[in-house]
């Protein structure tokens, strides 16, 4: 990712989760930890799918926000954004690799499990509108690492 991509992940994030992320939280994140920002592009270029990550402390890094546009989910683009990111946490010596997701968002539960992850803890109220969470952790040496 890079500065010229923010807007467009702007419109991947707003358009596919069920927040609202200004421009400037994308910024937040590029300026952080540049080598934790990815985006899937589609054949023609249009950016797809985005992953904004950032560094936390104890060898540990976090899966802030993940999307990917409805019109492509299920063709790899989520798995090879976060399989970018595992890769970045090897090749700076993060072990773990941290995310939170909504209880009832069934189909990134599933997708994580498949990649690694487990719950590790539940966030009551974790979310703005009172919704419940889980943290799922992973070791970034294990899960899935193709983009499948």
């Amino acid at each position: 990712m890079t500065a010229n991509d923010v807007q467009s992940v702007f419109a991947v994030l707003n358009l596919n989760l069920d927040d609202y992320f200004a421009p400037e939280v994308i910024e937040f994140f590029l300026a952080q930890w540049p080598e934790g920002q990815f985006v899937a592009e589609s054949i023609t270029g249009q950016i797809v799918g985005a992953v904004c990550c950032s560094r936390l402390s104890g060898n540990r890094a976090s899966v802030a926000l993940l999307a990917v546009d409805s019109s492509v989910r299920g063709r790899g683009a989520g798995g090879m954004l976060l399989s970018n990111v595992r890769r970045a946490c090897v090749m700076q010596g993060i072990g773990t690799i941290q995310l939170e997701v909504r209880t009832t968002n069934t189909t990134a539960l599933e997708f994580y499990k498949r990649r690694g992850f487990t719950v590790t803890e539940f966030l009551p109220s974790f979310y703005n509108d009172g919704g419940d969470g889980y943290r799922m952790t992973s070791s970034t040496y294990s899960g899935q690492v193709s983009p499948s």
